[in-house]
């Protein structure tokens, strides 16, 4: 969908746009102009939203010597083209200019909506030059890029907490409860338009919109959130100030060549500190460190008997340790710390076999997962009801996985098949972290403002090649000039779009832009070469 770009009335500095005799020279060219018509450098730019509390208009009017500059006017036009204000001004030399204040052009009386701005300059030789600026004016208080901010991750089911505008592009949610697990931000309620996330933890989020990474850096506790979708930066401020010994605290261990800020702890009471899951195995050695780089204090432990030493000895775990994820507890008082199991490593790949797939029961023919994430794999399939299938780790019945019952949790052994009420097209996600599966019928559409039903309704496609791991899906549709999406199932928990235009998709990317004509539209679901569209 559309998303709104609010911006702050800033004085323009780039080349100006104002005669192609000119050759695009900049009022600091003066010295090069010739007798032309004079130059307009204005601001707010073509298509921006305007906050009316920041309301501020700068034209500047640059000419050469030979014909200096005699007057400038200004419009404000509304979208039927009505003057709504007006302003001359007698100009001289080469350069002028003219700044008008909110209050000066009465804005606070306008209604929000479609404006333009029309501004002309005249030299001492009646040569002339008129520039036009569309712009949007909004009733919002402080000027953003979004409309909306939301916060979405693990504690709150990955749903949509609404963030406050509080300042220039800054966002605010404050009291919120952090569980160390991961995080975003996103600009609507249902991840239909962009989302922000933090891969490297260095305070600044990137677009992660069509499942980019996560904000996933040990944030816990009772916070407050700020972000600022200008410059995507973001702080996580504790609300409550907690005792400690340390500074920080770090695991630096034969896994990370003991040093680095992988495994940073994050601090959960008076003095203890926690590290959620870290993969050890027997024979690793570490100590903890206040910094990443053995600066500051650090611990070992002399003995071992799970209380630490100051700058003592490295700690190794007994061979009889499995290869597993453990988390990891310190107290920078007593100096006790834990080492605790989690889980064991979850999957890299996942294959989907069974008589209900057109893979059948033959393991080397099973048709890989997509990877969504850590733990989590997509894949779409048509399946047969009454036959059953299963997920694989390799391409082998070793360490294949099932139902258990009918609670749609994940089982390893005494395991039975999943199976589906009735023939047809599903979207099917297992989930390690959550141990669970889904397998949802999947229909699909394309929607928008170019499709005969806009965007309130989808147009149906039909499957039309069911064919290993290639689930493909058509129309033949007549699309007018805009935009359209893919739709499943008629709603926007899933959508794609294409954020890169090339022909790629993206889950819940930008909108496609179409030109009108009739069309055969194609959206393919390959788990191998990806998810694809064509429109031709």
């Amino acid at each position: 969908m559309k998303k709104i770009k609010i911006f702050s009335i800033m004085l323009a500095m780039g080349a100006a746009l104002f005669s192609c005799q000119q050759d695009e020279l900049s009022r600091g060219d003066i010295s090069k102009l010739t007798d032309l018509a004079p130059g307009i450098e204005f601001s707010p730019g073509e298509g921006a939203t305007v906050a009316k509390a920041k309301m501020k208009v700068e034209a500047f009017f640059y000419d050469a010597a030979a014909s200096p500059l005699a007057k400038a006017e200004i419009y404000l036009l509304d979208a039927d083209s009505a003057v709504v204000f007006s302003q001359t001004k007698d100009l001289t030399g080469t350069l002028d200019s003219m700044i008008l204040e909110g209050n000066e052009i009465n804005v606070t009386s306008l209604t929000a909506g479609d404006y333009t701005f029309k501004v002309v300059a005249i030299d001492t030789k009646d040569q002339i030059n008129t520039k036009t600026i569309s712009f949007i004016l909004a009733d919002q208080e402080f000027p953003s890029n979004n409309s909306e901010m939301y916060l979405a991750g693990g504690f709150n089911g990955w749903g949509a907490d609404a963030l406050t505008l509080v300042d220039d592009y800054t966002w605010e949610i404050q009291n919120v409860t952090l569980d160390g697990g991961s995080w975003k931000l996103k600009n609507t309620t249902d991840w239909s338009d962009q989302d922000w996330g933090d891969a490297d933890c260095d305070g600044v989020a990137e677009n992660a919109t069509g499942g980019g990474p996560n904000t996933d850096c040990g944030f816990s506790g009772l916070v407050t959130i700020r972000f600022n979708d200008a410059t995507l930066q973001y702080e996580v401020i504790q609300a409550v100030v907690l005792e400690a010994n340390v500074t920080d605290l770090y695991l630096l261990g034969s896994f990370n060549g003991f040093e680095g800020s992988d495994y940073r702890f994050n601090q959960t009471d008076n003095n203890l500190w926690e590290l959620d899951e870290i993969r050890l195995k027997g024979g690793d050695s570490f100590k903890f460190s206040e910094s990443p780089y053995f600066m500051g204090n650090n611990y070992g432990d002399n003995e071992p008997d799970s209380i630490a030493d100051a700058f003592g000895s490295n700690i190794v775990l007994p061979n009889s340790v499995e290869d597993a994820y453990y988390s990891v507890t310190f107290n920078d008082e007593t100096l006790e710390y834990s080492i605790t199991f989690v889980r064991y490593p979850y999957p890299d790949n996942l294959y989907l076999v069974g008589g209900g797939t057109v893979a059948g029961w033959d393991p080397g023919s099973s048709i890989p997962f997509i990877k969504k994430g850590l733990g989590q794999f997509e894949i779409y399939s048509y399946l047969t009801a009454g036959d059953g299938f299963k997920f694989l780790e390799i391409q082998d019945w070793a360490g294949d996985w099932g139902a258990d019952g009918s609670t749609g949790n994940l089982l390893q052994e005494g395991e039975s098949n999943v199976d589906v009420a009735g023939d047809g097209f599903y979207r099917i996600n297992v989930d390690f972290v959550s141990g669970t599966y889904t397998v949802t019928a999947s229909n699909w559409g394309v929607i928008g403002d170019a499709t005969p039903g806009g965007w309130g309704a989808d147009t149906d496609m039909a499957l039309t090649s069911t064919t290993k791991g290639n689930y493909t899906w058509t129309i033949d549709i007549t699309l007018g000039n805009g935009f359209i999406k893919f739709r499943e199932n008629d709603g926007w928990d899933v959508n794609y779009g294409d954020s890169g235009a090339d022909g790629s998709l993206d889950a819940g990317g930008s909108d496609i832009a179409v030109s009108a004509g009739t069309y055969t539209v194609t959206m393919t679901l390959d788990p191998v070469n990806g998810y694809t569209y064509t429109i031709n």
